[in-house]
């Protein structure tokens, strides 16, 4: 069968018009003359040549174009079955990009006593050792798996899952602090077993550091010295100073005698550091570790079921990957975090904390400006720095369509700034504040509070 846009059915139609044509121009006369023959004889020839003077040109425009390759395009006689994926965290292959992932199992989830640990009856605990390929980073994950997700009855759920961040400034900079000092399996499994949340896999994170160090040349008073051309202009986060020397300690200040091995780096917060090497940790908890995470487990493939937490600066930071990933997440829950920028205030320590002294812009009494500070991880660049602070983004900018939990003690700075966030909320984000007593300022102080905020979680986040 000959398709739109095969050649002899071109030709076929190209001569038809053609000859269309040809019998207007030479029966015209013979149907001259006035009656209602003739102006119907007249006609037919006008409007049958113009039909197939119309029909070529169509069928030119579709070959070149090729707007309909076959009749079935046309007339949309065949169907096809697609589907049509999210750009999400996904399993299996799509997944790969994300790096590196090692598992392993440990006995570090709840067990009954007198019985063999069985992942269907006590869930389980899982070591991830996650190097990101976005991010250059990488850091170790501790999953909890609830009984459910060994359950047959769930074996075609996809349940919710939360990464859960270390506060990186208080010394629980590992992912065991929320098993060991939180105690966050046993506050799951009561939480399910009381009717009062579903269940929900949770991922905790430690310090994200960077997994290869970066070798430069030596440094030399002409090449890489200080003032010279490798000399790093860009910001530089905690840990690193600019500069190769600092990039690569395995040599001298000039090129000289090894000096001992590089320490891993820490990067500040959750923060991309532009121009820094091992500053991509946003990059790292927003997109490497979910699809890590969804490389390995059985996860929800969109938004709706992923959510984030952290306390203090995890805090924060889990706030900021709400706001800003809204792609990614649909909720997250803060303990004692704040929301300005994530250096000021945040209660870090002092391999986080960045005083923004410089680079606001202002000239200082001598009329010159004053050079960034090496440590400030904004560049001595106030937009840059504003678009970090949650409250400026609340109050300049449209909200993000997320919940948050703003949970603090009852009295205080972490009180003050969770109201004053609270009340900047506007749809279609919605944030909540949970005020408790006492003063809990640790993981394992807010173990007793640590069913709301489970239970908040699980209410904002919906199984596949």
């Amino acid at each position: 069968m000959m398709e739109p846009v095969s050649a002899a059915f071109l030709v076929l139609v190209c001569g038809s018009a053609a000859a269309g044509l040809v019998a207007a121009v030479v029966l015209w006369p013979r149907f001259a003359g006035g009656g209602v023959r003739p102006v119907a004889a007249r006609t037919g020839l006008l409007l049958g040549s113009q039909a197939l003077l119309t029909a070529a040109v169509v069928l030119l425009v579709n070959r070149y174009f090729v707007f309909y390759a076959t009749w079935g395009d046309l007339l949309g006689g065949t169907t096809t079955t697609a589907t049509v994926k999210q750009v999400q965290p996904s399993r299996g292959a799509e997944a790969a990009a994300a790096g590196p992932v090692h598992r392993v199992t440990t006995a570090l989830g709840p067990k009954r006593r007198g019985h063999q640990r069985d992942p269907a009856e006590d869930g389980r605990v899982d070591r991830l050792d996650v190097e990101g390929a976005r991010s250059g980073l990488g850091a170790q994950a501790y999953v909890y798996l609830p009984p459910e997700y060994f359950q047959p009855r769930y074996a075609n759920r996809r349940l919710p899952v939360v990464i859960a961040v270390s506060d990186d400034g208080s010394g629980s900079d590992t992912g065991t602090a929320w098993l060991r000092e939180a105690r966050l399996p046993d506050a799951a499994v009561a939480a399910i077993r009381a009717g009062r949340a579903q269940p929900v896999i949770y991922a905790a994170v430690g310090a994200v550091r960077r997994f290869a160090p970066v070798r430069t040349p030596s440094a030399s008073p002409v090449h890489g010295g200080p003032g010279g051309p490798g000399e790093r202009r860009g910001p530089s986060g905690p840990g690193e100073r600019r500069g190769p020397q600092a990039l690569d300690r395995s040599h001298g200040p000039l090129g000289g005698a090894p000096e001992a091995a590089p320490r891993p780096v820490r990067p500040a917060g959750c923060l991309d550091l532009p121009g820094v090497a091992g500053g991509q940790a946003e990059t790292f908890l927003a997109q490497d570790l979910p699809l890590a995470l969804a490389a390995t487990y059985r996860l929800p493939e969109t938004r709706a079921g992923w959510g984030v937490a952290g306390i203090g600066t995890g805090g924060q930071c889990a706030a900021r990957l709400a706001m800003l990933h809204s792609d990614r997440f649909t909720a997250g829950a803060s303990l004692n975090g704040r929301f300005g920028t994530p250096t000021e205030g945040s209660g870090t320590d002092a391999r986080t904390v960045v005083k923004l002294k410089a680079g606001t812009g202002k000239a200082p009494r001598g009329g010159t400006r004053t050079a960034p500070e090496p440590d400030d991880p904004y560049g001595g660049s106030e937009p840059y720095r504003l678009d970090q602070d949650l409250t400026w983004r609340l109050q300049h900018l449209p909200p993000p369509p997320v919940s948050v939990l703003a949970a603090a003690r009852a009295t205080g700075p972490d009180a003050d700034a969770a109201v004053r966030f609270t009340a900047l909320a506007k749809p279609p984000m919605r944030i909540d504040t949970v005020l408790v007593p006492g003063d809990p300022a640790t993981l394992k102080q807010w173990r007793d509070h640590l069913p709301v905020v489970l239970e908040w979680l699980s209410a904002h986040l919906r199984a596949e």
